[in-house]
């Protein structure tokens, strides 16, 4: 009897789909279309209803095929529900190589591409290329980012969508990409993202209020009113999206900070100028006696002070990671999947050694005055004022509370955020063994000592391997202390700095003093930022006062470890 297609085996037929699938791997695979057209018992065997395991396989080869362990897969990952998982990503792929902006089913494919972007160690980022998403992307910026904006006094609203489309938005970004913008596209970026950028009164950069350490539903609500409305902002929180056929809660990424990382990465395209009366060197200014900034300075800064991306390799530790791995902690903010639980006994899935070392990168101050009017007026400026930038350097170490210690007592009531969460009228000494903190009247003391060698070791095998060794658990704190180191300081002045980090999101949050005591004048400020993609610290600074408030006038800052020292 002649061979016929129709009495081909099911294993030869799924062997002969899966080779001519892999000949076209971007895209959903049209082969399996027409194959199943053919007739109904091609159809049959090969539907997705009726054959999991080559569903399984199309995955394999069109996707990143996400850790159990990191992504909230409560065992191995559910063979039965690929088929759902699959659909999903390639109707999202389809709507966005349409370019329909206004599509009804946006947020849903806003929602697949980004966890699709934090999951993303190659296969996924090749099915993002095929649907043109950085096109789309930009087109979606250009267009309908500001949609809403009329009728909300000029500010653009920071609902679901703009908050998933600005953090593809910056995700996707190459440094290639952005230099070969036109200075036009690169001037319209930057208006449009400006807003939520500076405008800290109407755009947090917090997935919950700062000021609570251990934020829970039952924490009390602390909302003040202004010009703008409520403070905190009332915004959307969290969505529920299907995750391998199953309904979890998503929190959404707070917008401000991605959209702080694309300002910056699009104004490091202008460098500094470097004033003519400046002394060429350190040596040459020592000599005269003029403090303040050199030229080669200010060429260093232009050199090296710049923003990181997600994807690109800076010779730092964290290359040896899968790229998702740096994302984890991005992506623990966002999922929280109720039948997860988590090995490590830090909630935020903070990477140890992640902030330890040398940072350097800038700030954007506004003006005292410009910043007032925009706060006390419910119209947004138009057009957005812009603001030059200041070099920012710092060397930070990490300290942990390890078992059987006890870690610092926790305020409540947003008590103590002023102090970076460090319990208010505390005292610390710092050695290189760590730091004892000594509570007011002796009410109690705390050491945390450097990270442990296999507590380091552990994240980052974990992340080659599938492996955390035991006894890589056990950190119950993190404080971070940092210091301009003196090269910087005699240029951009030096500043001490003391923090923590809140478990359950990553969030840091730390006190900065001057180094001189004859520089009192500069006063305390707070820092409050998270590390995005393992890759730059971001967020805001403003000077100390009340945290529930809305900050009368504060900055931005973008921060990257500098990969000389962090390769060490």
């Amino acid at each position: 009897m002649p061979a016929s297609f129709i009495t081909t085996p099911t294993e030869l037929l799924e062997k002969i789909v899966l080779l001519a699938v892999h000949q076209r791997r971007q895209g959903p695979p049209s082969i399996l279309r027409s194959l199943r057209l053919t007739c109904r018992m091609s159809n049959n065997a090969l539907s997705p209803e009726s054959n999991s395991y080559l569903s399984f396989m199309l995955f394999v080869d069109r996707f990143d095929i996400p850790s159990p362990r990191r992504h909230s897969l409560s065992s191995q990952l559910p063979v039965d529900n690929i088929e759902c998982e699959l659909r999903k990503r390639f109707r999202a792929l389809q709507r966005i190589r349409r370019g329909d902006i206004a599509d009804p089913d946006i947020l849903e494919s806003l929602s697949t591409i980004y966890i699709m972007m934090l999951e993303d160690d190659g296969r996924n980022w090749d099915q993002l290329i095929w649907a043109e998403l950085p096109s789309f992307m930009r087109r979606f910026l250009r267009e309908r980012l500001m949609m809403g904006a009329e009728t909300n006094n000029g500010w653009p609203t920071e609902n679901e969508v703009n908050m998933l489309a600005v953090s593809i938005f910056w995700l996707m970004s190459r440094s290639e990409s952005i230099r070969n913008e036109t200075d036009d596209l690169r001037s319209k970026f930057l208006e449009l993202l400006s807003p939520y950028a500076f405008a800290g009164f109407r755009y947090p950069c917090f997935t919950g209020p700062e000021y609570d350490f251990c934020p829970s539903e039952n924490s009390p609500k602390y909302v003040v009113t202004s010009v703008h409305g409520a403070y905190p902002p009332v915004r959307p929180v969290s969505i529920t999206v299907d995750y391998f056929g199953r309904p979890v809660p998503f929190d959404l990424p707070p917008l401000a900070p991605y959209a702080i990382l694309a300002h910056f990465s699009r104004l490091e395209t202008r460098p500094l100028m470097i004033p003519p009366h400046l002394p060429e060197t350190r040596a040459e200014a020592t000599v005269n006696g003029i403090s303040g900034p050199t030229k080669e300075d200010v060429t260093y800064f232009n050199a090296h002070c710049k923003t990181h991306f997600p994807g690109t390799a800076y010779g730092n530790r964290f290359d040896t990671l899968l790229k998702s791995r740096r994302h984890d902690p991005d992506w623990t903010r966002s999922i929280r999947d109720p039948l997860y639980r988590s090995p490590s006994s830090l909630p935020g899935q903070y990477i140890p050694g992640t902030i330890a070392g040398r940072w350097q990168g800038s700030f954007i101050a506004p003006y005292h005055n410009t910043y007032e009017t925009m706060l006390s007026s419910p119209s947004a400026p138009s057009p957005f004022p812009m603001f030059g930038r200041f070099p920012l350097y710092v060397t930070f170490k990490e300290l942990y509370c390890y078992s059987p210690c006890i870690p610092l007592p926790v305020n409540e009531n947003g008590a103590g955020f002023e102090n970076a969460f460090l319990p208010i009228g505390c005292q610390w000494h710092e050695t290189e063994a760590g730091v004892e903190f000594t509570g007011r009247n002796t009410s109690f003391k705390a050491y945390y000592s450097p990270p442990r060698k296999e507590h380091l070791d552990g994240d980052f095998i974990e992340g080659a391997h599938g492996e955390l060794k035991p006894s890589a658990l056990g950190p119950f704190d993190v404080i971070i202390t940092g210091v301009t180191e003196e090269r910087y300081a005699a240029a951009w002045g030096g500043y001490r700095y003391m923090g923590r980090i809140r478990p359950s999101d990553g969030l840091i949050v730390l006190l900065r003093e001057p180094l001189d005591p004859q520089m009192v004048e500069l006063g305390r400020a707070l820092f409050r930022g998270y590390i995005i993609s393992s890759r730059n610290f971001v967020g805001r600074w403003r000077y100390v006062a009340d945290g529930i408030q809305p900050a009368e006038w504060e900055s931005i800052f973008s921060l990257c470890k500098d990969a000389a020292m962090s390769s060490e």
